[in-house]
């Protein structure tokens, strides 16, 4: 997601810094750039690629998509350049990653939301990114200022359809819902998004929409059905060939982000006594695989 938001960044004239802890890939974009396939062709471009000890100026703004049992240690990286008036913008999978972002910035320097632009991995500095998304963001603060206004500006002049949305946390509840669904059954399954558009793909798609939904509701969130199903079928018609994150984690031998997506929702089914077996079964059929090939 970094080198996706990156190159579209860079491509509208916008300054990005990518910084990561793998010197061998930092060392692959400084020499080579970045590439992204979309629909729309080839985008190229080149930006700054550091690791966090090499920054000493603090930057404007940060948007955060490391994996989530990495956000600690990666905010606590880049510590010494979080001043008082550092933004910083998730939009990570799942959700939990608010009282971590907490330990490091005020509120008012918070933000959250959810993404639906899809991105697989080619190799270092390489993505391939067929298809749209959008973005939907919200100050932790309730307050627009013109900081995050700035910077969702910026976002819909690289094209990626940004808006700041007061219900945010309902759509992080609907991309919980959708990403519970795809990456679960596209991980276990080894099939692209595309993969699952059969009737059998969709009749498990949507029992495991229902379970989330099911716990949304229990916790207060009024999440709108339709345009999740909607959301779905958008995927299973145009994200051809895409690879959810935690898919290529599996396909990698990497640890995947299944605890803060299945079994965030199984905890917050559990503090209201609602029954989540489905969400239970992948959640214990992906860690099992985990297993299996460290």
């Amino acid at each position: 997601m970094g080198t996706l938001f990156g190159t579209r960044l860079a491509c509208a004239g916008i300054p990005v810094t990518l910084v990561d802890v793998n010197q061998g890939l930092l060392q692959t974009i400084r020499e080579q750039g970045l590439r992204c396939e979309t629909d729309q062709g080839v985008l190229r471009a080149r930006v700054q690629a550091l690791q966090a000890h090499e920054l000493v100026q603090p930057l404007a703004r940060w948007l955060v998509f490391t994996k989530s049992a990495h956000t600690e240690s990666a905010l606590q990286s880049i510590s010494h350049l979080i001043g008082p008036n550092t933004l910083l913008l998730s939009l990570q999978n799942g959700i939990g990653h608010i009282e971590t972002l907490h330990r490091f910035a005020a509120a008012q320097q918070i933000a959250v939301g959810v993404t639906t632009w899809p991105a697989r991995l080619l190799g270092a500095g390489q993505v391939h990114s067929l298809g749209s998304g959008k973005i939907r963001m919200m100050p932790r603060s309730g307050q627009i200022g013109a900081g995050f206004q700035d910077l969702c500006d910026d976002l819909n002049r690289a094209g990626l359809q940004s808006q700041i949305d007061p219900q945010v946390e309902t759509a992080i509840w609907e991309k919980l819902a959708f990403n519970a669904a795809f990456n679960g059954l596209c991980g276990i399954t080894r099939q692209t998004v595309d993969g699952l558009a059969c009737p059998l793909g969709r009749d498990l798609i949507y029992q495991v929409l229902a379970e989330v939904v099911t716990v949304a509701t229990a916790n207060g969130i009024a999440v709108d059905v339709p345009r999740i199903h909607a959301t779905v079928e958008d995927a299973l018609h145009h994200h051809v060939g895409h690879q959810p994150s935690l898919l290529q984690d599996l396909l990698a031998a990497r640890p995947t982000e299944t605890d803060s997506i299945h079994g965030a929702v199984i905890h917050a089914a559990q503090r209201h006594g609602v029954a989540t077996p489905l969400n239970a079964m992948l959640h214990q059929l992906i860690r099992l695989t985990e297993q299996r090939s460290s």
